[in-house]
């Protein structure tokens, strides 16, 4: 950690990061990124939620910022919405919104028995709420990345992940276009503070590379953008746009990952299932064919489409590998085979195959690579980025 700390906590606010060279220059900033706060949607559209606070808090009206009352001993009632507004424990009238907000390093929030870190809001909707989180980002990136990694994991490959995650954090923050939140918390497996233990390898390695980010040049500016981390490439990882279909900044194209490359046949899997079970799974009526969509470039499959009798199906991988389950379809790395009345899958890998491969990450930093050789590797023509080298005048 301390190399990260030494060559790029004390540089300038941008390097870049190219495969083929292990030099650096400087720009000016182009961008400022300002948000230092994330917004996570807990609940949506729920007829009420259990919300408890213990300490002294505030409760404010987010529509204009005035306070509308004050608690010292803590509180614990279910939240609703009535024709005439919120009602926690008491009602408030004419009040459609409302944020507590904690006053003491003691309190604590919880909603629905599990504990958050900084501010609630409870939005009322056409009858029912939604409950949004409101946390630092560094915060958020700690409480995201400790359930994920609780195996033990090089100190660099951990660095390299606090920077990716900060990044996709910076990118939701802003360009969401929900004025209510920037992130569901079951799209990113946010489950609370609780599990961010203080002083776990997670913790040092989300501080010991604070405020840094990468970020894409895109048409005159450097931005953050969408990022994600995979088990197992094998040997090649797709691009963001192509494996999840979704058109968001990030960069075209996947790159080579020969650690995982060379280990290929070592995480090779197959899952056979009957056409019938497997129509069950996807809630088809039956299965007369199937047509899988592979992206040439990485040879990777991000989706596919069944036909039954009157009727196409089509489904991409993640709502696919849910279906059939994680341990089933293990990576998106794989072909089908169908024979009589069996649907055979065979792959390679672990994982959807975008972004960062922790397989081989982890062989280069045994090898000696720092988080920023590693993210070199993944994320070539990024730049590193130094939030806290912005002027004071932005």
């Amino acid at each position: 950690m301390n190399t990260i700390l030494t060559a790029l906590l004390c540089a300038a606010s941008l390097t870049p990061l190219y495969s083929d060279s292990s030099s650096s220059f400087f720009e000016d900033i182009t961008e400022p990124m300002s948000p230092k706060m994330i917004r996570v949607l807990l609940e949506k559209d729920a007829s009420e939620s259990l919300l408890e606070v213990t300490g002294p808090y505030h409760i404010f009206n987010p529509h204009d910022g005035s306070r509308v009352s004050s608690g010292l001993l803590g509180k614990r009632f279910m939240v609703r919405s009535l024709e005439s507004g919120l009602k926690w424990g008491e009602e408030y009238p004419g009040i459609h919104q409302i944020t507590i907000q904690p006053r003491s390093e003691e309190t604590s929030i919880f909603v629905n028995g599990i504990q958050y870190t900084g501010s609630i809001s409870i939005y009322a909707v056409a009858g029912n709420i939604h409950v949004v989180n409101e946390l630092a980002i560094e915060d958020y990136v700690r409480a995201i990345l400790s359930p994920q990694f609780t195996s033990p994991l090089e100190s660099e490959v951990l660095a390299a992940l606090s920077i990716l995650a900060r990044t996709d954090a910076y990118f939701r923050a802003t360009t969401s276009q929900n004025s209510f939140w920037h992130v569901a918390s079951s799209d990113v497996g946010y489950q609370g503070s609780a599990l961010a233990v203080p002083g776990s390898p997670i913790d040092k390695a989300v501080e010991g590379t604070k405020h840094l980010i990468l970020v894409h040049p895109t048409d005159g500016k450097n931005l953050p953008f969408a990022t994600a981390w995979t088990g197992n490439s094998a040997g090649k990882t797709a691009s963001y746009q192509t494996l999840f279909r979704q058109d968001k900044l990030s960069p075209a194209k996947g790159v080579e990952a020969p650690h995982a490359a060379l280990a290929r046949q070592d995480s090779k899997w197959t899952y056979s299932v009957s056409k019938k079970v497997l129509a069950q799974l996807l809630d088809t009526a039956a299965i007369k064919s199937l047509e899988l969509f592979v992206d040439s470039e990485s040879n990777k499959a991000y989706g596919l489409r069944i036909k039954d009798v009157n009727t196409t199906h089509d489904f991409d991988f993640a709502v696919l590998q849910q279906a059939l389950g994680e341990k089933h379809l293990q990576s998106s790395d794989f072909t089908i085979v169908v024979k009589d009345d069996n649907v055979t899958f065979t792959g390679f890998g672990k994982g959807h195959g975008v972004g960062l491969c922790l397989y081989s990450a982890s062989a280069l930093a045994q090898n000696g690579s720092n988080a920023v050789k590693i993210l070199n590797r993944f994320f070539p023509e990024t730049y590193l980025y130094n939030l806290n080298a912005l002027p004071a005048s932005n």
